[in-house]
């Protein structure tokens, strides 16, 4: 136990270190906020125009699924910024044979790839995320309280816990095809799916999503929290996150002992 927050204390030590380095260049920072904003503006008109031919999706309105896109852009928006680096571990790191000065760090190498992150998209969709989930808790008339406040806040991280492990476990391609961006993108792309209720999804979906790629306890269960629709399985959410962990930990260190340096 020890170890493990010695670990996370570095971790946060070099990610502060990343961020200074990133907020050097604002106006890069500012443009590149504003332009992710844009960007995920094309799927609220897409979730508008879906609204345009229904009324609800598997039992909820349009305020409701924007409740829930606005949750998980939280989520999104916090692993972008902590685990974006884990895109660059094959032709960045390895491929130029940099992932081998790691080694020689008193410190393990994930800890010290995932600290590197400095996507300031991440930034765009955190904004977005909080902006829609005030503006839609008011409009459903849900109380804001210190409570429900810290409950978004702690899920959200959770959220991205989650995420965050899911792509550290695909990740490990790298270690053989020195490329991990494609190979993460396509799983990590799966998270989409819980941008709606999952119960207009057939079974085989919403197992995938639920344990084979458990982004549902990302968001989607949380919202329902929320709105009271489902009351428990939130809390089935810290416990996913530390079990993906457990399993992405322990696979990143078989892959790491399969590990052969490219000799550049």
């Amino acid at each position: 136990m020890v170890k493990v927050l010695h670990n996370i204390n570095i971790y946060f030590s070099l990610m502060l270190a990343s961020f200074k380095e990133m907020m050097v260049y604002r106006l890069d920072c500012i443009v590149g906020t504003f332009s992710q904003i844009l960007t995920q503006l094309v799927e609220l008109i897409f979730i508008w125009i879906t609204f345009q031919n229904t009324e609800n999706l598997a039992g909820w309105n349009f305020n409701q699924v924007l409740l829930l896109y606005g949750v998980t852009m939280i989520s999104v928006g916090i692993a972008d910024f902590a685990f974006d680096a884990l895109y660059d571990i094959g032709q960045k790191y390895i491929r130029r044979g940099e992932f081998d000065k790691f080694l020689l760090r008193p410190v393990h190498p994930l800890i010290s790839i995932i600290a590197a992150s400095k996507d300031v998209t991440s930034f765009g969709y955190g904004a977005l995320g909080i902006i829609i989930t005030i503006i839609m808790l008011n409009k459903l008339q849900i109380q804001v309280t210190i409570g429900l406040v810290l409950q978004i806040i702690f899920f959200g991280i959770v959220g991205a816990a989650i995420i965050g492990a899911i792509c550290t476990i695909f990740s490990v391609s790298s270690f053989w095809t020195y490329r991990s961006n494609e190979v993460i993108w396509t799983f990590f792309k799966v998270y989409t799916f819980t941008e709606y209720p999952i119960n207009i999804y057939n079974g085989f979906i919403k197992f995938i999503i639920t344990v084979i790629l458990p982004f549902a306890f990302v968001a989607y269960y949380p919202t329902a929290c929320y709105l009271r629709i489902n009351t428990y399985m939130m809390y089935l959410s810290p416990i996913v996150a530390i079990i993906l962990w457990f399993i992405a930990i322990k696979v990143w260190n078989w892959a790491l002992k399969k590990y052969r340096s490219t000799g550049n």
